[in-house]
């Protein structure tokens, strides 16, 4: 569970930021995307875990990563330029929250040497 948490917060934290006056659309498509890529993101590893090849399990997580980074830009400036100001800061502000919990998380998690 706590290795999903990001997702897990972005859900439940939506009907409350929502009735404060959060833009919907904003929240919605950041939530939305979000998810969508770290589900994208589960079936990349998994993949990436099979090959077997350091070098090419690098580049499938290295491209993954890039082409998470560009898309979640890409949907914020669209959104920004779709429907203004508030609902592309609603959109980039739960990609950054959601981003923020899951680096702590994978810090946490992290092997360590001994």
């Amino acid at each position: 569970m706590l290795r999903y948490i990001d997702v897990v917060l972005v859900v439940v934290a939506a009907p409350i930021l929502l009735l404060i006056g959060v833009p919907a659309l904003g929240y919605l498509v950041g939530a939305g995307a979000w998810i969508v890529l770290r589900a994208v993101g589960v079936v990349v590893e998994r993949r990436a875990a099979a090959i077997g090849n350091v070098s090419q399990e690098l580049t499938v997580r290295l491209v993954y990563v890039l082409g998470r980074v560009f898309l979640l830009a890409l949907t914020i400036v669209l959104v920004r330029r779709q429907a203004g100001k508030e609902d592309g800061l609603a959109t980039l502000l739960v990609i950054l929250f959601a981003f923020t919990i899951q680096l702590v998380v994978s810090v946490i998690n992290r092997p360590r040497a001994r």
